[in-house]
Parts: C-alpha cells; structure tokens; sequence
C-alpha cells in the first residue's frame, strides 16, 4: 500500500507540515550531513502514533504533537550516528553531527514544553538512553562479524525501542488499559524490530520471524472489541511492502 491510503493520512499530512515549520531553518542540514531519510525513516514513527492513536478511536489533539516529539527524538538520534573519529577527519566535521543532533534534541524538549506534554519526558528520555547504549554497542562491535543474536540486541535498542515507545505512549493517550498498553507495545516493537533488520540487511528468514510475531500482536488486539483495527493494518502492511518478505497473514480484524 502507499503511503496516500492511510485513513490517518491528513494527520500524517499535518505531522510533516509541524515539523518543516518548526525545522524550516534546518532543512538545508540535510544535505550538508550526507544525512540519507528514506520512506521508512520519515514514516514510520509518526505512524506508528497516529495509527494507534485512530485504532483507540480517539479525537485526540495531542496525538499529532506527540507524532511531531517522536520524529524529532528519532532525527536527532540518526544525526548522533553520523559521529565519526576518524584520525584524519577535520575537528569542525567532528563536531557538526553532535552539535547539530544535539539542536534537533532541543527542539524535541522544547515541543515537549510546548505541547504541555512533560509527562513523557522520563518515558522519551529512558528510550533515548537506550538508543545510545545501542549506538554504543555498534561502536564496540566494530572489527568483527556480530552475530544475528547481538546485531538484533543492537537493532533492538537503537530501532525497536522508540516504535515501541510511539505505541505504547499514544495508547496511554487515548487512556488505554495497562494490558492493552503493553499489547500494543508489543506490536510497536516487532515491527520496529523488522524495519531495523531491514535497514541491517538481515536474512529474511529472520525479518519473516519478527514479522510473524508481529502478526500474533495483531490477532491479539484484534479480540479487543474497542479498536479500530484497520490503522493498525495499514502501518503493518506499509512496513511489510517495504521490507519486500513474502509473508501472507491471516488478516482477522481488518
């Protein structure tokens, strides 16, 4: 499915707007960093948030600021990896992606502020150590073959985290149940879990393994008679086409 078919679209449409308004001076980075954002990178976070968000049937107003937050944590976290020590790499190439990830995690507190969301200032700030420490086990894995076992903890951490994070806080939003938090957390998960060994270039045999558990996620909020289940399809899907795994579901819910 393509991106135009969510029925969350003009919300995701919205997301965007917010974001090349609050970053419209920042936009011209991109370039500067060699920073590459594909379909994925600029979708699936505030997806991930405004899908659950709509499954909840919730008229929430904070659900696309909170999509916004997210975007800025995960930008300023995929400029931080852009960090080299190269012994012949210029001080001033050094410092750029640390102080300009360091500008967009600015932004993210300041929209946390703004929005009068602090109250997922731990939560976000707990998923942005995470990452780190993923990053970190990266650095540290450099010079040898990581088995698939680790690269997954790392890809865990660094990816999964925050997709989990997006879930589970929009449907603490919308005033879900601690159970229904942690189902839908557990969706958010898997499918980060599979973007991430995507982008790592992970045998599909495994992708397949994570996308199934993703699928047992789904059939099991389906049996919630208060969601909505197409949103929650429709992101499934949109990953599911991206990553290109020949995987066939049985769709209950949808």
């Amino acid at each position: 499915m393509a991106p135009g078919e969510f029925c969350f679209q003009e919300n995701l449409n919205n997301v965007r707007r917010r974001l090349q308004k609050d970053l419209n001076e920042l936009l011209h980075l991109e370039e500067f960093l060699f920073l590459h954002i594909d379909e994925l990178d600029r979708t699936v976070n505030p997806a991930m948030v405004l899908a659950v968000s709509r499954a909840f049937q919730k008229q929430e107003q904070k659900a696309e600021p909170l999509a916004e937050i997210i975007q800025l944590l995960f930008l300023g976290n995929k400029i931080h990896k852009l960090i080299k020590d190269d012994d012949d790499l210029a001080e001033e190439f050094r410092q750029y992606p640390v102080l300009v990830g360091d500008l967009f995690l600015g932004r993210f507190l300041l929209a946390l502020c703004r929005e009068e969301l602090l109250c997922f200032l731990d939560p976000l700030a707990q998923v942005l150590g995470t990452m780190s420490e993923g990053g970190i086990s990266r650095w540290l894995s450099r010079g040898y073959t990581a088995k698939t076992t680790e690269r997954l903890q790392i890809i865990g951490k660094e990816t999964a985290a925050l997709t989990a994070a997006a879930a589970r806080l929009s449907a603490e939003l919308a005033g879900a149940s601690d159970v229904l938090l942690r189902k839908t957390e557990v969706f958010g998960w898997e499918l980060g879990l599979a973007w991430g060994a995507w982008n790592e270039g992970l045998d599909h045999f495994e992708i397949q393994g994570i996308l199934k558990r993703a699928n047992t996620a789904l059939q099991e909020l389906s049996a919630e008679p208060q969601l909505q289940m197409r949103p929650l399809w429709e992101i499934y899907r949109f990953i599911t086409d991206r990553v290109n795994v020949d995987f066939i579901c049985q769709e209950a819910g949808a």
